[in-house]
C-alpha cells in the first residue's frame, strides 16, 4: 500500500490536465497541508511568469484539492504605461479563466509614500496590506503567493547581507496564517517550461531586469556566481540550512510563548511584563518574548526592527526608575516598579481605594475588586481533607472563629504579618506577596480574611496562617470558598492563579 502523500501525487499528475504539473508543487501541497477542501483561495497575480504558473497551476489542481479561485492584483503605478498594460493582461487573463478579480490602485499620496525609503520593502508592505484586506473581504481562507525556489535562496542571502536574526535566515514558509507559497520548493526553469510546454502566456516586468533594487542584484550578480564557483547544489544548500534554522526557530518560538504568558501580568492599559522572571530567562528567549509583546503592543514586521527588541531587552537590566523609550508607532517601553509597561497612551493606575468587608459565618461577601464572592461555611463532622489554597482554604473553625463569627476582608497593611502554611517563622504579608511575583500596585489592594483581633487567617489564593490548620484535635472546620464571575479579567489581574 502505497502512501497518501504517494498516492495523491500519482493521482494528480495523471489525472486530465494536470499531468505537466510538476510534481515538486504537488509535494509541498501535500507535505504542509496548504488546502483545506470547500476553501477560498485569494491567488496573488502579477502577470509574471512565477504568479502566471501559480494560477495556471491551482486552476489545474482546484478540484483535486477541493478549493475555489479569487484573483487580486495590486497596480503600484510605478511604471507608467507598462504598469496599465500590465492590469489589462491580468484582467484579461482572468476574464478568460472565469475567476473573479479585484483590483486596487495606489492613490498619488501612496506612491509618493513607497519613494520615500526601501521602495522593495514599501511596495511589498502595500502588497501584503492589499492582499490581506481582499483576503477579508471575499472571505478567503488562504491567499497563494508564487515566490519559488530561487525567491527563497534570494531571500536568505538578502537577511544575510542586511542584517537579520536567526529567525530571519529561516526565510520564507511555505505556510504562514493565510500565507501559503505553493511553489516554494519548485524552481523558476520548472515553472517556465510548464509554462512553455503548455503554451500559456505571461507578462515581462521590465523592472525585474533593474539591478538597482538589492533582491535583482542577487538575483542577476551573485546567484550566477554562486553556482558557477559552487556548483547547482550549492542554492539547495542554503535552502537547506533555513529549513533547519526554521525548526530551530519554531521550537524556540513555542518555549517562548509559554514564557511570554508566564511573564505576562494581566492589564487593561498596556502591556504587562514582570522584570524578575524577564532577568531569569535565557537571553534567546527573552529577545523572542520581547518580540511578541512588541508585536503584541502593535507594532507590525515592518516596523519592528532587532534594535528596538535590543533597546528593550537593556531597559530590563536599566538602574533608573521610569526608564522609557520611545518606539515607532507612538508606542512607549517602560519600566515602571517590578514591570515593564508597553503602551501607546500613559496608563494612569489610580491608588486603590479602602476597603473592609465584614463576612458573617456562615455566609457571603463580594469582593469587588476581584469580581468574585467569598462564600463561608463550618463543617462540624467528618472533616475533609484540606485542598488546595488556590480558590478555597480549609482552616480549623475554634482557632479562626475564636473572636467572634464575623471576619474581616481586607487589604494588607505595612505592619500585617503572619506565618505561611509550612513555615515556622512569621514574615509580612507584603514580603509575601512580593514573593509570590504579585505586582507593586496589586499587592496595595490584595485582599485577606483577618479575625476580628486583626489575627490574619488567609492571604487570599495563596496561603493560611500555619496556627490555623486543620489537625487531628480539629473539631469543626471553617471552609472558604472564591467564586468567580465567569469572565472576570480581574481573576489574574489581583494575583489569583
Amino acid at each position: 500500500m502505497l502512501p497518501d502523500t504517494s498516492r495523491a501525487i500519482i493521482m494528480a499528475v495523471t489525472a486530465p490536465r494536470t499531468q505537466l504539473v510538476p510534481i515538486s508543487v504537488i509535494k509541498t501541497i501535500e507535505r504542509y497541508g496548504l488546502f483545506v477542501p470547500g476553501e477560498k483561495v485569494l491567488v496573488a497575480f502579477s502577470g509574471g511568469p512565477d504568479s502566471s504558473a501559480l494560477l495556471y497551476i491551482l486552476l489545474r489542481l482546484k478540484k483535486r484539492y477541493g478549493i475555489a479561485l479569487h484573483v487580486a492584483y495590486l497596480n503600484h503605478r510605478l511604471r507608467g504605461q507598462e504598469s496599465d498594460a500590465e492590469q489589462r493582461f491580468v484582467e484579461k487573463t482572468a476574464a478568460s479563466l472565469g475567476l473573479p478579480i479585484t483590483i486596487e490602485h495606489l492613490t498619488d499620496e501612496q506612491v509618493a509614500q513607497l519613494s520615500s525609503g526601501s521602495l522593495e520593502a514599501r511596495a511589498r508592505a502595500a502588497r501584503l496590506s492589499f492582499l490581506q484586506r481582499s483576503a477579508k473581504t471575499v472571505q478567503a481562507a488562504k491567499i497563494a503567493l508564487g515566490h519559488t525556489f530561487e525567491d527563497q535562496v534570494e531571500t536568505v542571502l538578502m537577511r544575510l547581507f542586511v542584517g537579520t536574526g536567526p529567525e530571519g535566515f529561516a526565510g520564507m514558509r511555505p505556510i504562514s496564517g493565510k500565507l501559503v507559497r505553493p511553489l516554494i520548493e519548485t524552481s523558476k526553469a520548472e515553472l517556465a517550461s510548464f509554462l512553455k510546454e503548455n503554451n500559456l502566456g505571461y507578462f515581462t516586468d521590465s523592472s525585474n531586469l533593474s539591478t538597482s533594487f538589492l533582491r535583482n542584484r542577487i538575483r542577476h550578480l551573485l546567484l550566477p556566481r554562486i553556482v558557477e564557483i559552487f556548483g547547482p547544489a550549492a542554492l539547495q544548500k542554503v535552502v537547506s540550512f533555513a529549513k533547519i534554522v526554521a525548526e530551530e526557530s519554531d521550537t524556540l518560538d513555542q518555549i517562548a510563548k509559554a514564557a511570554f504568558l508566564d511573564a505576562t501580568v494581566p492589564d487593561k492599559q498596556a502591556i504587562s511584563l514582570s522584570i524578575e522572571k524577564l532577568q531569569r530567562m535565557q537571553h534567546a528567549i527573552r529577545t523572542r518574548v520581547l518580540r511578541i509583546a512588541l508585536k503584541a503592543a502593535g507594532l507590525d514586521a515592518q516596523s519592528l526592527g532587532a534594535a528596538h527588541v535590543a533597546q528593550t531587552d537593556s531597559l530590563i537590566f536599566s538602574q533608573r526608575p521610569d526608564a522609557h523609550l520611545p518606539l515607532p508607532k507612538g508606542l512607549v517601553v517602560q519600566k515602571k516598579e517590578d514591570l515593564i509597561l508597553i503602551w501607546a497612551s500613559p496608563p494612569r493606575y489610580d491608588a486603590p481605594e479602602p476597603f473592609e468587608i465584614d463576612l458573617v459565618v456562615p455566609g457571603k461577601a463580594r469582593i469587588a475588586s476581584w469580581d468574585a464572592t467569598l462564600e463561608a461555611s463550618v463543617i462540624n463532622s467528618p472533616i475533609p481533607e484540606p485542598p488546595p489554597c488556590t480558590l478555597g482554604a480549609l482552616l480549623d473553625a475554634d482557632f479562626s472563629l475564636g473572636h467572634g463569627r464575623t471576619l474581616k476582608i481586607r487589604p494588607p497593611s505595612k505592619t500585617d504579618t503572619f506565618t505561611p502554611l509550612g513555615m515556622k517563622t512569621s514574615v509580612r504579608v507584603i514580603d509575601f506577596l512580593k514573593k509570590c511575583k504579585v505586582p507593586a500596585r496589586l499587592r496595595r489592594a490584595y485582599p485577606l480574611v483577618v479575625r476580628e483581633d486583626g489575627r490574619v487567617l488567609w492571604v487570599v489564593a495563596k496561603r493560611i496562617d500555619e496556627a490555623a490548620k486543620i489537625t487531628p484535635k480539629s473539631k469543626a472546620a471553617l471552609r472558604l470558598t472564591i467564586q468567580k464571575a465567569q469572565s472576570g479579567p480581574h481573576e489574574s489581574e489581583s494575583g489569583a492563579p
